[in-house]
């Protein structure tokens, strides 16, 4: 019998198709009609039909779903994590009341539906058109550093401090490299230790009497290093400091709760800062006063950052909560409901089109800032079990940040530093470090990555041929 293996592939492939579809068959479009109106009617009607409209909200007519409520509108095409709708049906963001009311969530069959609904453009019925316009290209556009012409500012002859020698090194808190030259910060205890990053030698220490720096920023240009920081329940301050001589420039804030987050925008007017008050202030560098408060947070603020042009600052806290506000007048832009725990760590890509989020959730979030949808979302960082376990492994996202390419860098709680794409596909990783990584830094030239980790260890990984260079810092 003579074998035909065209003949037997083809047999092949039909045989398979039930399973996994034939190649190019087109994805079932969802309507209203057919759907999505039956899982209203069966879940929602009662409250929001033709005989009780509850918040003036009436589901029963496609018509009527896109008007909305007398909170506005509750779905928005192509636009999932933005329709309230479907929030209070997924029991997510921070601001939703779950819903039905007092009844468990539905299925997750159903939420799927809704979901997918809304994501293809919410279609009415079979041969209607989708209202969800064409994706926005999210192409990485190069951008300048905003870095001033001439040398990069570097440490010239920074006074001696005297500070007790430490006996052992701390868990790296904060790590800044600035984006001009071979210039590395690392927090300490009391202490900002400053190195080349070249030669990997210590160019001098600077005071921080407030405590431990839990965040370190160099300015866009290079000539000023923000640390803020400080004591549990004792003290919170931002401290400038200038790059060349060491001179504190000025603090801002007197809190009673150390310093998590803090930012110096661009132009180097504002400073913002939050932490265990839930509060973020936002302080004039000119006067050194409060300009004004956001109070919108119900949790801890655990991250914050402005925009590269300094228009926009992105805040986040210990609850997932993620808001994006106008730096001038603290007017908020979007709420980015996607994160179910803290946001450790957040990144603008350089353009200001994209901003990177990692959670304790393990969610890795490359968002739309002009849109408020997230454009890519993995969780990255879980890690993998090692003999028997219980329970599902804690995979936060722990540290995130772009380099001037675009390409961004991240590190987690399975000890691995992984490299993504301007656009979010991940695109090498390194061996799993044998502590837990706790911060990064990214050189201004993108070819190289500091790991700071859990003992006060900060590794030098090589971004072009993803292999561990050395240490900058060796934990005593």
């Amino acid at each position: 019998m003579k074998f035909d293996c065209v003949k037997w592939l083809g047999l092949i492939a039909l045989g398979l198709a039930p399973f996994c579809g034939i190649a190019g068959e087109a994805k079932k479009v969802l309507t209203y009609d057919d759907d999505v109106k039956p899982i209203l009617r069966a879940r929602c009607f009662k409250c929001h039909g033709e005989d009780e409209k509850k918040d003036g909200l009436n589901l029963s007519s496609y018509t009527d779903l896109l008007k909305g409520g007398s909170s506005g509108e509750v779905v928005k095409a192509g636009r999932p994590s933005g329709s309230s709708m479907y929030l209070a049906m997924a029991h997510e963001g921070n601001d939703i009341n779950p819903m039905p009311p007092k009844q468990p969530k539905i299925s997750d069959g159903e939420v799927e539906t809704i979901k997918n609904w809304i994501d293809q453009g919410l279609v009415e019925a079979a041969g209607k058109a989708s209202k969800a316009g064409p994706k926005r290209s999210l192409e990485f556009k190069v951008a300048g550093t905003g870095a001033d012409a001439g040398p990069a500012p570097m440490p010239e002859k920074l006074p001696a401090i005297n500070l007790p020698e430490l006996k052992r090194s701390n868990a790296i808190t904060a790590l800044a490299v600035s984006p001009r030259g071979p210039l590395a910060a690392v927090a300490g205890q009391e202490r900002i230790t400053l190195y080349n990053t070249t030669t990997k030698t210590i160019l001098g220490v600077l005071p921080f009497p407030e405590g431990v720096p839990c965040v370190l920023r160099f300015s866009r240009n290079g000539s000023v290093l923000l640390a803020a920081g400080g004591r549990g329940v004792k003290l919170g301050k931002a401290v400038l400091y200038d790059v060349k001589t060491g001179a504190r420039l000025g603090d801002f804030g007197d809190e009673t709760d150390v310093v998590l987050a803090a930012d110096i925008s661009p132009d180097q007017k504002w400073i913002a800062i939050g932490g265990p008050t839930k509060v973020v202030k936002v302080f004039s560098t000119r006067d050194g006063k409060l300009a004004y408060k956001i109070t919108k947070h119900t949790d801890w603020i655990t991250s914050l950052e402005f925009s590269p042009d300094g228009s926009k600052l992105a805040t986040g806290d210990r609850n997932g909560g993620l808001h994006l506000w106008e730096t001038e007048t603290g007017g908020i832009t979007y709420s980015l409901s996607e994160h179910k725990d803290g946001v450790n760590s957040m990144s603008w890509r350089g353009d200001g089109e994209v901003l990177a989020t990692g959670g304790e959730d393990g969610q890795l979030i490359f968002w739309d800032t002009k849109e408020g949808w997230p454009v890519t979302s993995s969780s990255p960082h879980v890690p993998k079990p090692k003999g028997q376990t219980f329970g599902k492994l804690p995979g936060g996202v722990l540290c995130v940040q772009f380099a001037n390419d675009g390409k961004m860098l991240s590190v987690g709680r399975d000890n691995i530093v992984r490299l993504w794409s301007a656009d979010g596909k991940k695109v090498a990783e390194s061996e799993a470090l044998a502590l837990l990584p706790t911060r990064l830094a990214v050189t201004p030239d993108s070819t190289m990555v500091l790991i700071g980790d859990l003992k006060g260890n900060v590794f030098v990984w090589d971004i072009l041929s993803t292999k561990m260079k050395g240490q900058l810092v060796s934990a005593k």
